[in-house]
Formats: C-alpha cells, structure tokens, sequence
C-alpha cells in the first residue's frame, strides 16, 4: 500500500485531467511545468484562510458561558451556536468541491473569503439566540467555500513534487486553527464575544486582499472542468453507493466529533483544575505543537501502511480519550494527555483521506468534499453529545468508545489492503 502522501499527489494530479495539466503547463507525461505557482505564496494564502476560516467552527467554544449569560439562556442551549456552523458547513462542503470543478478553485475562494468575512461581521448584530444559530449557519455555508478549494487549488497550480507537503499542511491547519482560535477567543473573551467575531472578520478581510494579491487566476480553458455543478455533484451518490467508501466516511466523523467532543466537555464539564482561565488557556494551547509537529510525523511514518497508520493513530486516540478522566486532576497531566490526543487525531486524518482516496476512482474533488462533510457532520453532533450526558468522565467513556468503534470500522472496511 502506498505512503498517503503518495496516494494523494497521484490520486489529486488525476484531478487535474490531461487536458487541465497541459492547459497548466504540465506534459502527459509528468515533465516539468513550464510555471508553477510560488510554494510560499500558495502556502500563506491558504492555511492562513483555513486557519481563520475554519476556525470560526471552534472560536465560539470559549464563549459559550458568556453567550449564554447574554442570551438568558443555558450553555447546553447555546452549544447549538457549534452545531448550526459544523452542519451548515459540512452539507455545503457537498457544493464547494463541484462548485471549484466548475468555475476554478480562485474564484470560489475569493467568494467565499468575502462572504465569510460579511457573515462574521454580522454575528455580534444578533439579538437572540435564535438569530445567532441563523447567521452561524450562513457563516457555515460561507466558510465551507475555502477547504476543498484550497485542495483544488494546490492541484491545479503548484508542482507536483510540492503537493503532498501542501496537502499535509492544509489538513494540520484545518485542526491548528481548532487550537489557535480557541486560545485567541479565550484571550479576547474579557473584552466581550462579539468582540472575537469582530476582530475575526477583521482579520478575514486582511486574507481576501492577500489572496486577491497572491492566488493565480485560474485555468479557464480546462477542458477537465465539469460542464455544470449538476454534473460536479453526480458523483456524489456514486462514491456513498460503495460500503467500504461509507465505512470509512462513517469513522471520518468520529475523527472530528470526538475532538469537539474532548474540548466542548473541558469548556462546560471540566474538572476543578481547569477552573481558572489561566489553566483552561494554557490546556488549549498546550495542543499546539501536536498539530505543528503533524506534517514532519506524517513524513515520518511515511512508510507505513495507510491501513496500519489509521487503525493505530485513531487507536491511540481512543486510549487517550479514555485516559483524560484518570488525568483530571492536575492540569499538566491532563495537558500532557490532550497533546497526544490531539497529535492522534492529526495523525490519524492523512491517513484515512489517504484511504479514500484510494478508493475514489479519480472522483477527487466530489471524494475530499465528502470526507470534509464527514469531518463537520460529527463536528455537528459532538456538542449536543456533551449537552445530553452533561458530566465530564461519562462524556469522555463515550468518546473512546467512538474512536474505539472508528478504530474497527477502518480496519474492516480495508480487510485485503
């Protein structure tokens, strides 16, 4: 079995199409490109967009005490302002790969980074709790335009000999931007949460300008593009038709769910350690460098199987999951947990997209939206678990038996591998 990274350049270049490559500058043949896009530019623009894009998913979750306070309502209650953003941005992840296969990944993500910005802007205007969950579902759709674009992207216009490590670091910037944006929420919180939306579209607008700036136009004479969004999503259905393909979506929201999960209970149901905010702040931040150190780990382990790599990462998050409970009562053994847990979770991602992949018959686009919309559906879900079992040892028992479950479920949907 090849390496993920290998699996994911030779699967996202067949993306591409012959027609695309030569139209890019690329011969049949894999010779050299007679311009590629710059590596660093590409880089910047889009795990920065990711970062702060995807990481408005997770920014709230520090708040969710003062937005509930604010609402006159309960935090289980507010927990739905996580759920309507990770639902409305998966099932919009099942528009925005066809709709990158359509009319090229530089344009969808310029809409999107504008939209995102506008919608995140808007969510601090709420009155309600009712209205926050609406404009957080519009933020969702918007935000969902950035991530299946930013693969396309990276296949469309950077060196191939460049893209496994571009794809390593869009995904590890998918899970930074669940730490990163929850440190920034935190540190921000004491001047007020709609204070953190503002900065953030802010901040989003500062990225639509550099990416107008440093994103090349696309290819507008690809031959490979789909002739409508209609024909871009037909192969949806199709790859959802194949059991071992859904056993391995089904363990992909496990992935995501549970690491919601994990944070959303440490932020409502933590233990009396993390009381503080100086604790919580640095539990968050103590993830770090698991997600930084996750592209040099994934070259790393490189030559293991992809089956061997997702069984044993999600494995290994499952104990870490099972594990935090027994660490509850010191911060620095509970952190120390969390790092691993997380470090898991970013291990365990290349690998199962690696997987799919593998078995997506060239459907690259439609295969990496719908292993996105996996991620965000558990995503969705992850907090309403929280809101039901409302301690935190049973709602951690409850994740390690997830990703327990995940564990099998990858390793039968792969028996022959």
């Amino acid at each position: 079995m090849p390496s993920s990274e290998s699996t994911t350049s030779g699967a996202a270049m067949s993306h591409v199409g012959a027609s695309g490559a030569a139209a890019s500058g690329v011969v049949a043949s894999g010779g050299p490109a007679a311009s590629w896009a710059s590596f660093a530019r590409t880089l910047v623009t889009l795990v920065s967009s990711a970062v702060v894009g995807v990481g408005q998913a997770y920014a709230v979750i520090p708040l969710l005490p003062a937005i509930a306070g604010d609402f006159g309502t309960s935090t289980s209650a507010a927990t739905w302002m996580v759920t309507a953003f990770s639902l409305s941005f998966a099932v919009s992840f099942l528009a925005a790969g066809p709709l990158a296969d359509r009319f090229g990944p530089r344009r969808v993500i310029l809409s999107g980074l504008a939209a995102v910005a506008v919608t995140t802007v808007a969510v601090p205007l709420a009155s309600s709790l009712a209205t926050g969950v609406a404009l957080r579902c519009v933020q969702g759709a918007a935000a969902a335009m950035l991530v299946p674009t930013g693969f396309a992207y990276v296949t469309s216009q950077l060196d191939p000999a460049r893209r496994p490590v571009a794809f390593s670091a869009l995904s590890s910037a998918g899970l930074a931007s669940a730490v990163v944006l929850q440190v920034v929420a935190q540190a921000l919180a004491p001047l007020g949460w709609r204070t953190v939306f503002l900065v953030s579209g802010a901040a989003l607008g500062v990225v639509l300008v550099v990416a107008v700036r440093l994103l090349r136009p696309d290819d507008h004479g690809s031959a490979s593009r789909a002739d409508s969004v209609f024909a871009a999503v037909a192969a949806v259905p199709r790859l959802l038709a194949r059991p071992r393909l859904l056993g391995l979506y089904l363990a992909t929201a496990a992935l995501l769910g549970g690491f919601v999960v994990v944070y959303t209970a440490i932020e409502l149901a933590g233990p009396a350690a993390v009381d503080s905010t100086g604790a919580m702040l640095a539990l968050r931040a103590s993830a770090l460098p698991a997600v930084i150190a996750a592209p040099v780990l994934t070259r790393l382990t490189a030559s293991l199987p992809l089956r061997l790599r997702a069984t044993g990462f999600l494995g290994s998050a499952a104990v870490a999951a099972l594990a935090l409970p027994v660490a509850a009562g010191d911060v620095v053994a509970l952190a120390a947990v969390l790092l691993v847990f997380v470090g898991a979770i970013a291990l365990a991602s290349p690998a199962v997209v690696g997987l799919i992949h593998a078995r997506a018959g060239g459907a690259i686009g439609a295969s990496t939206a719908l292993y996105s919309a996996s991620l965000f559906l558990g995503a969705s879900v992850g907090p309403q678990v929280v809101a039901a079992l409302d301690e935190f040892t049973p709602t951690l028992l409850a994740t390690a038996g997830i990703l327990a479950a995940a564990t099998v479920l990858v390793w039968v949907s792969t028996r022959g591998d």
